[in-house]
């Protein structure tokens, strides 16, 4: 299969965390779109840690989602995944949503803490639940994971938040539709007639579109039939229906309870084809993917399969183009109206051209595209924007999410604007010689040879919000580390010699960093001193510039105290002041 022979052409990941943890790490960059699997690793790994039962697990705030996993890998590809796997995720759930805290080791403790309090707080919508292997999937397995869900619900069903629970097998078949999902735009290839004529049509040079009026009834069957598939072109998916999502509300309800109004309340949906030809009251669609429309035909499938349909019309535009890059315009365009979740609607922002330019005279690859698709790109924008706002101070913005910072022309502009490669890349190593640390002391808790001291900076660094709350504690730090007056941190990147690719591979880079990223840990861990983490957030914004304050003078006396090659070499390789 084809996503096995490019998972083992990963063979740093391989060499790293072995050819199980290598593997869930993989397919669950795949699943969450996520090209950075060093970092995925480093946050949501769970082995050697008392995991109870929880191999991998996620704190998505983009998606507003839960995401733990098992993971299994068999050396010999003969039958199905074992089933009693599946159901190690009942304990794995049971620990995660109801076990006592005083039970569970740090820092395992604090990520469940996390997920705990991001569901009080209304910010969850959705739990998934996989078991994740390189064998077949099986009915044994399929039922072990539908009675974790089950029980999930049950636990759940006592607090007054609504959660959608998804419970999923990837293995050999499924993990190879995710990876053939990163490469088509449409999924669902077969010819599939609808019962509807084509009312108007209009023909340019890359394409052509007709409008239908579709029945109800046709478009719940596609959905019922299809489930995501029918999506694979559309960047947001179905959201589902819960008392947040009130628009999908509205439209199952106009469907039940004014049926022949439906056509003129609602916006219709558009749908992507390769061809389309119509006679005879219908249209042969030659494969299918719904770009804008998806909480319609969700909604209207999520109704209850007795619910009559058959006075229900929709307004559908179909559209056939072959053109690789008209397709993008067309899917790009058609989401406007919604948050993407992508980023690369900036391929044409002339900030990130300059900064494309600037990335190849350094010989690095910088990349706009989704990531996961695109991880030899290296350096994906949707890495780099983060750790660039909260360097500025900006921790709790960070925090909020990727997808938010690229929906708020501010966010954009306060990570991007007037800013050059040479700083992106200094950020983007920084983030990685954190990761690379949290890797480091993750291995001594494992082998048992992590001291006190230690065991605060991994607390720390488990604790969902802390990571970004520590790059902007370094920014604030950067005037000490380099002995001068900084006017713009944005001006802080790697010299030129430094930054060149063919000079210093961009892990030579880390490995630079790193003594000095453990340096300001030590300092922040203790200025912390021992405080609940989420607590010292919510005493204010005064709380990074008092431990920031302290960090300084302890740094100040540290650095100077004596020779620190560690800082000498530090303030060899980084600029203050780039052009």
């Amino acid at each position: 299969m084809n996503h096995i022979d490019t998972f083992k052409g990963n063979t740093t990941l391989i060499a790293k965390y072995g050819m199980g943890d290598a593997h869930l790490i993989w397919v669950m960059g795949l699943y969450l779109d996520n090209s950075n699997l060093e970092e995925l690793a480093s946050e949501c790994l769970t082995e050697g840690w008392g995991d109870k039962k929880i191999d991998f697990i996620k704190l998505d705030v983009d998606n507003k989602k839960i995401v733990f996993a098992q993971g299994y890998y068999a050396k010999k590809k003969a039958g199905s995944a074992p089933s009693n796997k599946a159901s190690d995720l009942n304990t794995a759930a049971a620990w995660l949503f109801s076990g006592s805290l005083e039970l569970i080791s740090s820092p395992l403790k604090e990520i469940i803490a996390d997920c705990r309090a991001a569901i009080q707080a209304d910010e969850i919508e959705q739990i998934d639940i996989l078991y994740v292997h390189n064998l077949s999937e099986s009915v044994s397995v399929e039922r072990e994971l539908k009675t974790v869900a089950n029980h999930l619900k049950s636990t759940l069903s006592t607090a007054t938040i609504s959660i959608e629970i998804i419970s999923r097998e990837l293995g050999l078949t499924n993990v190879e539709a995710m990876f053939d999902e990163q490469t088509s735009k449409i999924l669902v290839k077969e010819k599939i007639e609808c019962p509807a004529k084509l009312e108007f049509e209009i023909t340019e040079e890359n394409w052509s579109s007709g409008i239908l009026s579709i029945p109800g009834t046709w478009l719940r069957e596609q959905f019922l039939k299809y489930n995501d598939k029918l999506f694979s072109a559309n960047y947001r998916g179905f959201l589902g229906i819960d008392r947040r999502r009130k628009i999908n509300h509205g439209i199952k309800t106009t469907a039940e309870f004014q049926p022949k109004n439906f056509w003129a309340y609602n916006n219709g949906i558009t749908i992507l084809t390769q061809d389309y030809s119509s006679s005879n009251e219908k249209t042969i669609l030659h494969g299918i993917s719904i770009i804008n429309g998806a909480q319609t035909t969700g909604s209207l499938g999520s109704l209850d399969i007795n619910t009559d349909l058959s006075s229900v019309r929709v307004l559908a535009r179909i559209i056939k183009c072959t053109d690789e890059n008209t397709i993008e315009s067309i899917i790009r365009f058609n989401n406007t109206q919604n948050k993407i979740t992508t980023w690369d609607k900036f391929s044409n922002d002339p900030i990130q051209k300059n900064i494309m330019e600037q990335f190849k005279s350094l010989n690095h690859n910088y990349s706009l595209k989704r990531g996961f698709s695109d991880q030899m790109g290296e350096i994906g924008i949707e890495n780099v924007i983060q750790p660039l706002v909260a360097i500025l101070g900006n921790f709790a913005e960070a925090n909020r999410g990727k997808n938010g910072l690229f929906d708020s022309d501010n966010s954009y502009k306060s990570a991007f604007e007037n800013v050059h490669a040479r700083h992106i890349l200094f950020v983007y190593c920084l983030n990685g010689a954190i990761n690379e640390r949290r890797n480091q002391l993750k291995l001594k808790k494992e082998e048992n040879t992590i001291i006190p001291i230690e065991e605060k900076q991994l607390t720390l660094l488990r604790s969902f919000k802390f990571k970004y709350f520590y790059v902007s504690i370094f920014g604030k730090c950067l005037e000490i580390l380099l002995n001068t007056k900084i006017t713009s941190i944005k001006q802080v990147g790697f010299k030129e010699e430094f930054a060149q690719k063919r000079n210093y591979p961009l892990n030579s880079l880390i490995v630079d960093l790193l003594p000095v990223v453990n340096l300001v840990l030590i300092h922040t861990s203790i200025s912390v001193n021992g405080k609940d983490f989420t607590e010292l957030l919510e005493e204010g914004g005064d709380s990074i510039d008092k431990i920031a304050n302290q960090v300084s003078g302890m740094l100040y006396a540290s650095i100077y105290s004596g020779t620190n090659f560690d800082i000498e070499r530090f303030r060899k390789i980084i600029s203050y002041n780039i052009a």
